[in-house]
């Protein structure tokens, strides 16, 4: 018979072995396994959307790793450098208005030129308005927390960029959120790939993960060896002026 200890270690053991063989899910388990990260599967047909998922945890990873954080004083500096910044573009905005309205006003234009003036104040009149918005102080603490956020996700990107081009070096190319170090996030995952962290599993999704990577026509590179390569980490963007 056995004993209520052995019983009591019989199921740790049962307990252990499940708990080591769980994952977690990501994706709708009714589509395919496309790809393994870091003991999560992940359900998709979609390229894109693994790579999302594949880098997204392991960035995660390489931040805690690298003891990558953001400070308050860095999120009230981006939102501060923000509000400046949409200031300052709003001003230009207006004076480029007030001289497209003074044209209108003047005369004498053919139909088709005013027509086409008349179209742009209107579209910088519905830009002026969005940018007021965007630029005026709020009491509302939600969208504050919301506009900390952003800051907070933007600032840990910057910096996760920073810290893998420090280490791997290569090519960086633009983006509408900043410069990113195309050759170092490729060799940041093909390191992963090559210890197991992450695996495709769908052959058919493999090229298209590693497109964005390994497909120079896509993008638009600094030039190479520039000194404006070499220096587009040294100063945070939300600091500049």
């Amino acid at each position: 018979m056995k004993t209520l200890a052995s019983r009591l270690a019989a199921c740790a053991l049962i307990t252990a072995l499940i708990g080591a063989c769980a994952h977690k899910i990501y994706g709708d388990p009714e589509l395919p396994v496309a790809g393994k990260v870091l003991g999560t599967v992940v359900h998709t047909r979609d390229a894109e959307e693994l790579r999302y998922v594949v880098l997204r945890q392991l960035t995660e990873r390489y931040a805690q790793e690298q003891s990558i954080v953001v400070t308050q004083a860095e999120k009230d500096a981006y939102v501060r450098h923000v509000q400046e910044w949409l200031a300052t573009h709003r001003q230009q905005q207006a004076a480029r208005r007030a001289e497209l309205a003074g044209k209108l006003a003047a005369g004498g234009l053919p139909e088709a030129e005013r027509a086409r003036l008349a179209t742009d104040v209107a579209m910088l009149d519905e830009l002026l308005a969005a940018l007021g918005k965007d630029n005026a102080a709020t009491s509302d603490p939600q969208e504050a927390e919301a506009r900390q956020q952003v800051a907070a996700a933007f600032i840990l990107q910057w910096k996760i960029n920073r810290a893998l081009y420090k280490q791997y070096g290569g090519r960086v190319i633009f983006q509408q959120g900043g410069p990113e170090p195309l050759d170092a996030y490729r060799r940041f995952l093909e390191d992963a790939q090559s210890r197991g962290d992450f695996r495709i599993v769908s052959k058919d999704l493999e090229a298209g993960f590693w497109r964005y990577y390994r497909d120079d026509s896509i993008h638009s590179f600094y030039p190479p060896g520039s000194r404006e390569e070499a220096q587009v980490f040294d100063v945070p963007p939300w600091l500049s002026r």
